[in-house]
């Protein structure tokens, strides 16, 4: 599915959120979503999954106008998932199975349909059918947040809108969930957005890079471009390059060499820069 904004802008009683917004989102990709606290990241996914119901501008599904109420407004859409940053905090039921189970059944889905539908979703998520009985508050800080995110997963969604999905938790848990968003994203061709202040992140998993400013948005990239051939302008939003990017530059001024990398994934760049800071060093 292709999702298209035309200039699209978000009016707030005292501020402008989004300023004539154009972009198309296709289909199969992670794309993370990065600017400053305040630049419109998370209202513009919010326009995507129609939790803002008045805007300006047009909003197209496969080339056709999402569906709006008899007054015009934005009606939610629900075969895209949205996981919101400190997702557990929304956990409510009282026990695993009834909390992955809530939404199926307000759909009206039979309890060998949900069953069925658990089992398949648990070891995409790293979880075990041994918890299913425990309630969601015994549960570790990370097993918590794949919870919350695979009862958005058990609705299949072909799009899924993360919000700072890594928000809280340790490293080790961090680079587990990021793997099997990863993993997830890459089955059937579905897609992620991604909005993040992880930059590290941000180039290790994304295939594009939309930027966002003051409510502007400002650039849509290929992550691998914008990190290696067009970053100086991050430093100026107040943004970082991603540690394995910072490297790569500093190995090339020490050296005097342009290192060609083929990404900006740390392993792309670490197999590239170690022979050449080794034999430096020799």
């Amino acid at each position: 599915m292709v999702y298209q904004l035309n200039n699209v802008s978000v009016n707030y009683t005292d501020r402008v959120a989004l300023h004539n917004v154009s972009c198309t989102i296709e289909e199969g990709k992670w794309i993370s979503i990065i600017g400053q606290t305040g630049a419109g990241k998370s209202t513009f996914v919010k326009v995507l999954k129609g939790l803002i119901p008045s805007i300006d501008g047009d909003y197209s599904i496969d080339q056709q106008p999402v569906q709006r109420d008899s007054k015009g407004q934005l009606k939610v859409i629900p075969d895209i998932g949205y996981v919101f940053q400190y997702p557990e905090h929304q956990c409510f039921e009282t026990s695993v199975y009834k909390e992955l189970a809530f939404a199926s059944k307000m759909m009206g889905h039979s309890s060998q349909q949900i069953t069925h539908a658990i089992e398949l979703i648990l070891p995409q998520v790293g979880l075990s059918e041994e918890i299913l009985p425990l309630a969601p508050f015994q549960l570790s800080g990370g097993y918590k947040r794949r919870l919350a995110i695979a009862s958005v997963l058990m609705m299949n969604p072909r799009l899924l809108i993360l919000d700072e999905p890594t928000a809280g938790l340790d490293p080790v848990s961090r680079l587990s969930l990021m793997r099997l968003l990863k993993e997830w994203q890459q089955q059937d061709n579905r897609t992620i957005l991604n909005v993040s202040h992880q930059m590290n992140d941000v180039a290790e998993y994304s295939d594009e890079v939309i930027a966002f400013h003051e409510g502007h948005l400002i650039g849509h990239y290929d992550t691998s471009t914008l990190f290696l051939e067009q970053g100086q302008w991050l430093a100026k939003l107040g943004m970082s390059l991603p540690e394995p990017v910072q490297l790569l530059k500093v190995v090339e001024e020490l050296s005097g060499q342009k290192i060609e990398v083929a990404s900006c994934r740390e392993r792309d760049i670490f197999e590239k820069v170690w022979p050449i800071w080794h034999a430096r060093s020799c």
